[in-house]
């Protein structure tokens, strides 16, 4: 018997979407519930869990190992709570209470969907600043919250799954064919009983039904509904219009004989292409007739385009946590704590580290470990944006600042990170002649958008984050000297895979289990495999590491992975190390430590290479530093040049510290 478990927040949900699984699966399958608030067993050993929120799943998975099949359920709002939503008089401001900003929103458009748009709504959640003092809400099951100022409260419950987590569950039971003519009887049932409600509503009060003639006359969409014989019965104005008919021409006619192109799924009617959705319509499991639905196919890429749009300017969050920073070795788990505490701080974080080592987890990470988590984290990458860009697009710009400027001007990356954090990425790209401007808007914290005459002040963190040496492009007069010690106020690093790893098996075991494998590591690859990988320099670190894993995942049969199922690329970077055994006995560590810096930051100065060794703690002054560098060069590990071109090191020495691994 397959067995099912739904883990949910508060007991109420879990209750009401085991209710409803139940009616539409039989005995075959065992389903049970678990909530946060109550207890759930650490063993939870099923063929899939369904999880109610993202939260809800955040919450289990940083306590507990998941080795089932898991889904996110995504939920609507039940209809037999219609009846009294409308008869909320028009125009009555009313609010809207759930746990977060984000759920009132979602739990707002599921009600303007439902029809119920003759109100006014006001979100209301846990922790809001201001709110309007209102005296009816409406709440998806979250009454525990209402403020103190509502004396009616319209509690629609929990929330329902829709149809689609409903095909996503029979899908990873395995069982969509044995149980489809059930899933299709209980949701065409709901839209016939809600259908049935508003009719009969309809009888009895003219309001109603002035609501619904004008939700299908404002809709976008033609929309015509036959009898069983395709005989027309109900149309709304827009079919009108898309066929170019009379209403005389249509109302009781075979509508494939007035317009035989609807019998497709995509046609060009009266030049307009048209995408053409027809569903029956049952009552009481028999077939009423038919709904077409014809929608313009431009229509819908502009709605697609727009939340697109809408979705890219409303992730203004960060996502990652802690929690994310994979690995139980020492020095990630003390550059965690590390990171910890500058998180604690308000003050400018300067992250540098390679290619590949989760700068950016780790300034969300610290952002929404600070003060300002529940403020916006607005990230801008310096190596994707052209100079001319970078002004407008940090500071904004006042309509008419310059020739194709957006009506009504546009908000600067700062301004939306008012009260949140600011993550500038890959600042070491940063135009020279652009940095005096980012060093004044650091130091005053105001701003002044292009075309505008008076400064706005703003309160934002500041992360910035490069995998270029700094001081080197000090060195170089690539990088303003006054604006690097500006942003290393809280100097952090991020550690490269070679230096942890440690790790490697359970970084491997995390995005198997995030890729939906759930296999053991010895299942996976055979022994010789993980010791490539432990031999390996992994030059693109944890990126590296995810994308092979991924590849390993894709190309993988019944068989465990062999180092010939690897990349070729990666076969061919790994060397022999017998040849510099000998070699090797001769660096001492503070040797090592230098040829490591060269490799690390490619042509440094020796003046760079002491003040590293300063920051770390390292008893090695520039005389001391010259004499090991004189050592390496004679050795032919590195070669020495002349002025601002500084230290390079040659591939001897590339061989060198990969022998160390």
């Amino acid at each position: 018997m397959k067995k099912v478990i739904i883990i949910s927040l508060g007991n109420k949900t879990g209750k009401s979407l085991y209710e409803q699984l139940k009616s539409i699966l039989d005995e075959k399958i065992y389903v049970n519930f678990y909530s946060i608030e109550n207890h759930i067993p650490e063993n939870l050993e099923c063929d899939l869990i369904i999880f109610s929120s993202d939260t809800v799943k955040d919450i289990i998975i940083s306590k507990i190992t998941i080795n089932s099949k898991y889904i996110i359920a995504r939920r609507i709002i039940k209809n037999q709570f219609i009846d009294e939503l409308i008869n909320i008089p028009t125009n009555q401001d009313v609010l809207v209470v759930n746990d977060k900003a984000s759920t009132c929103e979602v739990a707002i458009q599921q009600l303007k969907s439902h029809g119920i748009n003759h109100i006014n709504y006001y979100p209301y959640y846990p922790g809001i600043e201001e709110y309007k003092k209102l005296e009816v809400a409406i709440t998806p099951g979250e009454a525990n919250i209402v403020p103190s100022c509502v004396k009616r409260i319209i509690d629609i419950g929990p929330r329902i799954m829709d149809i689609t987590s409903i095909v996503e569950v029979l899908i990873s039971l395995e069982c969509i064919n044995e149980y489809a003519d059930r899933l299709s009887s209980y949701f065409f049932r709901n839209m016939i009983i809600t259908s049935k409600r508003y009719i009969n509503m309809a009888n009895h009060a003219n309001k109603v039904k002035e609501i619904l003639e004008h939700i299908i006359d404002n809709s976008q969409d033609g929309i015509i509904y036959t009898n069983t014989n395709n005989e027309v019965l109900v149309f709304n104005k827009k079919a009108i219009s898309l066929l170019k008919l009379n209403k005389e021409n249509l109302i009781s006619r075979n509508i494939y004989e007035v317009c035989p192109k609807l019998k497709g799924d995509i046609a060009n009617i009266n030049d307009k292409e048209v995408f053409i959705d027809r569903r029956p319509i049952y009552v009481e499991e028999i077939l009423a007739g038919y709904m077409i639905n014809i929608s313009i196919l431009e229509n819908i890429q502009k709605i697609d385009e727009e939340l697109r749009r809408k979705k890219k300017d409303s992730n203004l969050q960060a996502k990652y946590t802690f929690n994310d920073m994979i690995g139980s070795s020492s020095r990630n788990l003390k550059n965690i704590n590390l990171a910890k505490k500058i998180a604690n701080s308000n003050s400018t974080v300067l992250i540098q580290g390679e290619s590949g080592t989760g700068k950016e987890i780790l300034a969300q990470a610290i952002h929404n470990h600070s003060d300002r988590s529940k403020y916006p984290f607005v990230a801008i990458n310096f190596a994707a944006l052209s100079e001319n860009l970078l002004e407008s697009e940090l500071f904004g710009y006042e309509e008419g600042a310059f020739t194709g400027a957006k009506k009504g001007g546009k908000v600067g990356l700062f301004k939306k990170a008012h009260k949140g954090t600011i993550f500038l990425d890959e600042i070491g790209d940063a135009p020279y002649h652009f940095q005096a401007r980012l060093l004044r808007v650091i130091q005053e914290r105001e701003i002044t958008p292009v075309g505008a005459t008076e400064i706005t002040p703003i309160d934002v963190r500041i992360i910035a984050a490069t995998n270029k040496n700094l001081l080197e492009e000090v060195e170089k007069n690539n990088f303003r000297e006054d604006l690097f010690y500006r942003l290393n106020v809280m100097p952090i690093s991020t550690l490269p895979l070679r230096d942890r790893k440690e790790d490697i098996e359970q970084l491997i075991r995390y995005y198997l289990m995030k890729n939906k494998v759930f296999i053991s590591l010895d299942d996976f690859l055979e022994e010789e495999t993980l010791k490539f990988f432990y031999e390996y320099n992994w030059p693109g670190n944890i990126r590296e590491l995810i994308n092979i894993v991924e590849y390993l995942i894709n190309i993988r049969e019944d068989e465990k992975i062999k180092i010939e199922d690897l990349p070729l690329y990666m076969q061919r970077n790994t060397i022999s190390n017998k040849d510099l055994s000998k070699q090797t006995k001769i660096l001492d560590k503070d040797t090592i430590w230098v040829l490591d810096k060269i490799y690390k930051y490619n042509r440094i100065g020796r003046r760079s290479l002491a003040l590293i060794a300063e920051k770390e703690n390292k008893d090695l002054g520039e005389g001391k530093i010259r004499t090991l560098l004189s050592n390496l060069q004679k050795e032919s590990f590195i070669k020495i040049n002349k002025g601002k071109k500084g230290t390079e090191i040659l591939e001897k020495g590339i061989e060198m510290l990969k022998s160390q691994n």
